[in-house]
């Protein structure tokens, strides 16, 4: 089960630079992990539906109603903290503003990307994707070199591109159909 501090020091270690022991260290490194980590986490949560970070909730409108556009809105869920609202059920017309999902739905189902803090339920691809991105974050300001940022940058894409791939391969294949192309003919 990696930690936060091991994912860093694996980041650290593709850029060819010694681990980090914790984030009190009290290094430059450890001081940049310890900063660039939750971010950088973020991100590459929210870039792709990871299967570890996938949940739905049903969600009540807010008492407030929208000013004008929609009949309600809707908090994003907070516990655990949506990143990523992927789909609601029905397919129903929405919009998203700030933290807010507004719709002409009086309560709605959503599946979204959840932030998952505890790296021991990280997939093994998305800890990969992980140390890839934070090390192209902290290439520059560790080597000053930026073809090392530009190829870690690639490593990246390229654990997005292998979760894509193997992603295909588990569940069953989502079908979609398309009035407009027959209302066409």
């Amino acid at each position: 089960m990696p930690s936060e501090v091991e994912i860093c020091s694996s980041a650290l270690n593709k850029l060819g630079h010694e681990s980090i022991t914790s984030f009190d260290d009290h290094t430059p490194r450890s001081d940049m992990c310890r900063d660039f980590y939750p971010s950088v986490r973020d991100a590459v949560l929210r870039a792709y539906p990871w299967n570890c970070a996938l949940t739905q909730q049903a969600l009540a409108h807010d008492v407030a109603l929208p000013l004008f556009g929609y009949a309600y809105k809707f908090a994003f869920p907070v516990i655990p903290y949506c990143l990523r609202v992927l789909q609601i059920d029905g397919d129903p017309e929405f919009n998203i503003k700030g933290r807010y999902i507004y719709t002409n739905e009086s309560t709605i189902n959503i599946e979204f990307i959840a932030r998952i803090t505890n790296p021991g339920l990280f997939d093994s691809l998305l800890k990969e994707a992980i140390e890839a991105r934070l090390a192209a974050e902290l290439a520059y300001p560790i080597t000053r070199t930026p073809s090392v940022a530009t190829v870690m940058w690639s490593l990246y894409e390229a654990k997005l591109r292998e979760a894509r791939t193997n992603d295909g391969f588990e569940g069953t294949v989502q079908g979609y159909e398309s009035d407009v192309l027959i209302n066409c003919r």
